[in-house]
């Protein structure tokens, strides 16, 4: 076990938030696309944008899509955020053209700099798919256009055992467990990042709804960025309703808990190191926003990056922080509520409430706080 110390960025973006998520060192997130990012090590390639010299005459902008090839098929047989999806890789050759975007039908879902020369996107959904790059010159105006049309098609298993089996989890069948729909037992090293009990000195296996695996795989692709090796938890299943009760009485909401399709993370363990960012200790709690929030350390600013990348790139439909509630001051409750994409925006939460605050969810929408958090069941998970 660590010594606690005080101390001290693909995944599918079904839709990027308020939420500023980092990124990996050779891509950034935009929607569903990876862009990628230009080679720093060496020099602009010749088809990034050069202002035309004059006394060479005008040089006529160009844009083709060399790959894919018109009618190409892909299967979707990668998994990302606990998501089946094809990894369409578009290839762009310009000529005098600043910055090129990239629409799948009408809606633009990535932009940037001609020298990246593509993206790579993520399709999710199956049948024909027409990705269209436009290039636009300094002034952003349009210059040249290519089509390229598709089509997307099913992995052979569709099913969340064969997911676990793509994303090389070690995991076992579980026995039946009294309201996990499918349980499984897997083995505490996911995605390179162990997952150890706060009580316990080692890691172990865990017991959970399969569906809960993809997204602590996506989970360890997020904590990775940061130097984290570790995540500390505090419970997945529980079979309780939020605030307590018997889930059989009929009388009160299953938590997801109940389902082992939730964890409480108490802390982040850092690589090569006995130093933890443990939230009850390191997260400070500040007026307004919770993403980005306004961290005044290395762990608080740690923190809040991986609270909000966790919802900004779905990894979980709720997100609880510290800000919350008293109930959540010591860990972040993640879960799978279906319908649902909610993290906690403002100290609202925190006791004694704070007059005029509510909370911000996915659509914009603001609530005010009191007893109805209760009948949202978001309180106590």
């Amino acid at each position: 076990m660590r010594t606690l110390l005080v101390a001290l960025p693909i995944a599918l973006s079904l839709l990027i938030g308020s939420c500023a998520s980092p990124s990996r060192d050779d891509v950034r997130v935009e929607g569903r696309v990876e862009v990628r990012a230009p080679d720093a090590s060496t020099p602009p390639p010749l088809d990034a944008f050069v202002p035309p010299d004059e006394d060479a005459g005008t040089v006529e902008p160009s844009l083709a899509i060399t790959a894919p090839l018109e009618g190409a098929s892909f299967v979707r047989d990668s998994v990302e955020a606990g998501f089946w999806v094809a990894r369409v890789r578009v290839d762009v050759e310009t000529t005098a053209i600043a910055t090129i975007a990239l629409f799948v039908g009408t809606t633009e879902l990535a932009r940037a700099p001609a020298s990246v020369g593509g993206f790579d996107h993520l399709a999710d959904t199956d049948g024909e798919l027409r990705l269209t790059v436009v290039g636009f010159d300094e002034a952003g105006l349009e210059r040249a256009r290519d089509v390229a049309t598709v089509t997307i098609t099913p992995p052979a298993d569709t099913g969340c055992r064969a997911m676990l089996d793509a994303l090389g989890l070690d995991w076992a069948p579980a026995s039946p467990t009294r309201g996990i729909v499918d349980p499984v037992r897997v083995q505490p090293v996911i995605g390179g990042v162990r997952y150890r009990y706060v009580s316990n000195d080692e890691p172990t296996a865990m017991t959970m709804d399969c569906e809960l695996a993809p997204r602590l795989h996506h989970l360890s692709r997020i904590v990775s960025r940061y130097g984290v090796d570790e995540i500390i938890h505090i419970g997945i299943y529980n079979y309780r309703c939020i605030g307590g009760g018997d889930p059989d009485s009929g009388t009160c909401t299953p938590s997801m808990h109940a389902q082992a399709r939730a964890i409480d993370i108490w802390g982040l363990g850092l690589q090569d190191s006995d130093v933890e960012y443990v939230l009850e200790r390191d997260w400070i709690i500040t007026p307004g926003d919770t993403c980005p929030g306004s961290p005044s350390t290395d762990a608080d600013r740690v923190l809040h990056e991986v609270g909000c990348a966790m919802w900004s790139e779905r990894a979980f439909q709720i997100v609880l922080t510290p800000n919350y509630n008293a109930a959540h001051r010591n860990h972040f409750h993640v879960d799978m509520t279906p319908g649902s994409m909610f993290i906690e925006y403002s100290v609202a939460g925190v006791d004694p409430p704070v007059p005029g605050l509510g909370h911000t969810d996915v659509d914009g929408h603001t609530h005010d706080f009191g007893d109805d958090e209760h009948e949202h069941g978001h309180a106590h998970e």
